[in-house]
């Protein structure tokens, strides 16, 4: 049996073994919501870098603004987006698990205000260990 779990919605396999013990070890609460933000962080990042190639930076963020995936003049992710993504109705939900995750090692950084957002710079060398 893999350890890995695939969410076909979000088209990432996540070592969940892996994340369960990393968040156990750091006494972290997680949810699927914790799984579906870092699958949304991935696959935005992946949609702007072929959008990027397609058209150029500045047309594909856009693109992603016009959505409503980026916040307004900026590469980071809505808040808004994201709380859509976890089935919440506030973005403390988004923001309580974007601190879960910084917890777990990720490096996230966040733009403040009610346009801001977030952006996954780094994840910890655990995480995409692919088997």
């Amino acid at each position: 049996m893999s350890n890995l779990i695939n969410i076909p919605k979000y088209g990432r396999k996540i070592d969940f073994w892996t994340f369960l013990e990393k968040a156990f070890e750091k006494n972290v609460k997680i949810d699927l919501g914790h799984f579906k933000i870092i699958c949304m962080f991935l696959d935005v990042m992946d949609i702007y870098e072929s959008l990027s190639k397609d058209t150029s930076k500045k047309e594909a963020r856009k693109t992603l603004e016009k959505e409503g995936i980026f916040s307004k003049n900026s590469e980071y992710i809505s808040g808004e987006y994201l709380k859509k993504h976890i089935d919440r109705d506030s973005r403390v939900a988004v923001h309580n698990r974007i601190n879960d995750l910084r917890k777990l090692e990720f490096i996230i950084e966040t733009k403040p205000g009610p346009l801001g957002g977030y952006k996954l710079l780094e994840t910890p060398d655990w995480f995409l260990n692919e088997e």
